[in-house]
């Protein structure tokens, strides 16, 4: 995964002047690794109750959190340090505890195997819930969910919708290897080709050139590349194909820090402060000159 993967795309979007539901400024990312928060008095500490996990990062005083690019919850800014909603939620979580906060950025195909083999304490990187992944990993409470969404070539399908890109014959249709929008790009579009990418942002250049006639990813991206490339490209509007929940995972066994982490999700979303990083990186765009 390269450091540049949705840099260029996404900091084009600054040029749509769309506005912001809430005042919030980005994070800047030389403050998340480690997170410049004080530790509190032992004095203030609840009682170790929890696995082994807890025990050993409230000992240590570090939390380490695993990401992997995805846009916009986890990217890089224009020094190539982390940025994105899950970026801002770990560092938000390592100061309300206390810790400090070190990021371990891999692949996708690789987040959960880097959990498993002790590679971070826990997964904070837009990861979608599903079954499959809960026989290796458990989740917290959901953090949100999403919609996924389809942005094709306009040369390609002109006008219509999900149906009528069915109807196309020889359909080129990319989705990011290790995603779940692989596995929805296959159940919506049976008869496509599905196009595995690694680099997003090369996924995106063969879409504006015709080398793929559709993308598949979460929203926002699909409405963000018809904004900018409305010339080329256009998002099939009010036609996900799919919706999923976003939440942490941690090993199975974990069940203090799950705990501690579903408290913490239960509180900052009551406080409305989930709600008011979801609307700052999801609906605006204050964030781009950053990247």
């Amino acid at each position: 995964m390269t450091r540049t993967a949705p840099r260029l795309i996404l900091a084009l979007v600054v040029l749509l002047g769309l506005p912001l539901a809430f005042a919030d400024t980005p994070t800047k990312a030389k403050e998340v690794v480690p997170a410049a928060a004080a530790k509190p008095a032992k004095t203030d500490r609840l009682p170790l109750t929890g696995t082994s996990t807890l025990a050993a990062i409230d000992k240590s005083g570090v939390l380490r959190v695993g990401i992997a690019i995805n846009a916009p919850f986890v990217m890089h800014d224009k020094d190539g340090q982390p940025i994105g909603y899950s970026v801002d939620l770990a560092r938000k979580f390592a100061a309300a505890m206390g810790w400090k906060l070190q990021i371990v950025e891999t692949s996708w195909p690789n987040l959960i195997t880097g959990l498993r083999t002790n590679d971070y304490d826990v997964v904070i990187s837009g990861l979608s819930v599903t079954p499959q992944r809960a026989r290796f990993v458990q989740f917290t409470d959901p953090i949100g969910e999403f919609d996924i969404d389809v942005v094709v070539n306009r040369n390609k399908l002109k006008r219509g919708g999900l149906a009528d890109l069915r109807k196309l014959a020889h359909v080129k249709v990319g989705a990011r290897k290790g995603e779940l929008t692989v596995d929805f790009a296959r159940s919506a579009l049976p008869d496509a080709d599905i196009v595995e990418v690694d680099d997003e942002n090369a996924a995106i250049t063969d879409l504006g050139s015709g080398k793929l006639d559709a993308y598949v990813a979460e929203a926002p991206l699909p409405q963000v590349l018809e904004k900018v490339h409305s010339d080329n490209m256009r998002a099939l509007g009010n036609e996900p194909i799919a919706r999923t929940a976003h939440a942490f995972a941690l090993r199975p066994n974990d069940a203090g820090l799950l705990r501690v982490l579903n408290a913490w999700i239960t509180h900052e979303r009551t406080s409305g402060w989930l709600k008011s990083r979801g609307d700052y990186w999801f609906s605006g765009t204050d964030w781009s000159p950053e990247l």
